[in-house]
């Protein structure tokens, strides 16, 4: 199973409601666009995550094979060649969206040259672009926390046009499934709650693994020790390094924030973890001694 990133924009809407993916064979002077021969490399089963305005608003997943179709809406139509191909794809929304602003730091630490943001996080001029394995793995963690993936690839893969489930497709549903489940542990080890400040509204809860999910092995990744409930403030500080505990539960902060930030972030030296899994200590230290900006 492949994974892509499509830039919609103005046609978001018309494709979604068609339930398609459509670029040209050529544009208005006869030329080639490798963003648009992508399209050629969609096969059945595969995810796409579509953008529009900077958010990744739906995820789809391809029914069959990319295959040769002129353009089927009228108002496209007018901006494009007639000859071009397709995908026919099941949507569902991201909802709420997610700004790609926030996703930003996956692509940075994942370089590729044919990602669909450049080096300083703008989307690339063009349509359809591959996700590699490892950006995409971190992307279905984020997203995770607005929508069950599993939903959406169980959707699109057992449609009557999808065929049968590959082990692939088993595989990263295996993977959903597993990570739903350890959200919904830690929210039952946190009373819900975040684990520093105790805010409570179970959407701005994020089930933030303490080391990193593209780092961990299978069992890291879902074993509740290695997983820590925190409001999305405090996650980002913790995910980018600026803040990590001490086994006991004690916050350490980063000297790399400037007193102002620390005093506007609400963040103090009396903060701690509300509630400490005792078997989470080599996790913390190994987020203290390989992630904190000491």
């Amino acid at each position: 199973m492949a994974v892509w990133w499509v830039f919609q924009n103005e046609s978001f809407d018309r494709s979604r409601k068609g339930g398609y993916l459509w670029a040209p064979l050529l544009d208005k002077a006869g030329h080639r666009k490798n963003h648009w021969e992508f399209v050629d490399q969609v096969k059945k089963g595969d995810v796409v995550l579509s953008s529009k305005n900077r958010h990744l608003i739906a995820m789809s997943v391809a029914k069959k094979d990319a295959y040769r179709a002129n353009q089927p809406d009228p108002e496209d139509a007018k901006l494009w060649n007639l000859e071009g191909r397709r995908v026919d794809v099941t949507y569902v929304d991201i909802d709420p969206q997610i700004s790609v602003d926030d996703l930003v730091d996956i692509f940075e630490k994942n370089p590729s040259e044919n990602s669909p943001l450049d080096i300083n996080g703008r989307g690339k001029m063009g349509y359809l672009y591959p996700v590699s394995p490892i950006v995409a793995t971190e992307l279905f963690e984020r997203i995770n926390q607005t929508l069950p993936v599993e939903e959406l690839i169980t959707e699109g893969i057992s449609s009557e046009t999808a065929g049968p489930v590959n082990t692939t497709n088993k595989r990263m549903m295996d993977v959903r499934l597993g990570q739903d489940k350890f959200r919904k542990e830690l929210l039952k080890f946190y009373g819900a709650k975040c684990a520093v400040t105790g805010v409570s509204e179970v959407d701005l809860l994020i089930a933030s693994h303490i080391k990193p999910w593209s780092i961990s092995n299978d069992y890291e990744r879902l074993d509740l020790a290695n997983g820590i409930l925190l409001e999305a403030g405090i996650d980002k500080l913790f995910d980018k390094g600026f803040i990590s505990f001490e086994p006991t539960g004690q916050i350490l902060i980063s000297s790399k924030l400037t007193t102002e930030n620390i005093e506007a972030l609400g963040i103090s030296t009396e903060l701690r973890l509300l509630k400490i899994n005792p078997h989470a200590s080599d996790y913390l230290k190994f987020h203290k001694e390989k992630l904190f900006k000491n």
